[in-house]
């Protein structure tokens, strides 16, 4: 079964989920790495962590305090955005356009 976060990503799938659950400290380096490199950004090593955005635990720095997705799907008490009400959204559209599989997710 898969584990679909909020926005419809596959936290299966997801290598920050992977370290953490691993301990994979090699994995954190090389995905630290290729996310600052894609994202612009200086991700470090030790926030490639995550047990996955629905959940509690430990959640990747980004999904826990900038994912608009993530925030407002908390308080709607749904197990990710296709069984929201309102869906699809233009916050959620405007993700699928940078990560169409996340769609497929969803509705699949």
């Amino acid at each position: 079964m898969k584990m679909i976060a909020y926005c419809g990503l596959d936290c299966g799938v997801c290598p920050a989920r992977a370290a953490y659950l691993n301990d994979d400290d090699e994995l954190r380096r090389k995905t630290a790495s290729e996310w600052s490199s894609m994202y612009g950004a200086d991700i470090p090593p030790v926030s490639i962590n995550c047990t996955g955005c629905t959940g509690e635990g430990i959640k990747f720095h980004h999904c826990e305090h900038g994912c608009e997705i993530r925030r407002c799907a908390l308080p709607r008490e749904i197990a990710n955005c296709g069984e929201c009400a309102e869906y699809p959204c233009e916050k959620i559209t405007a993700f699928f356009e940078f990560v169409p599989e996340a769609r497929e997710n969803l509705e699949g």
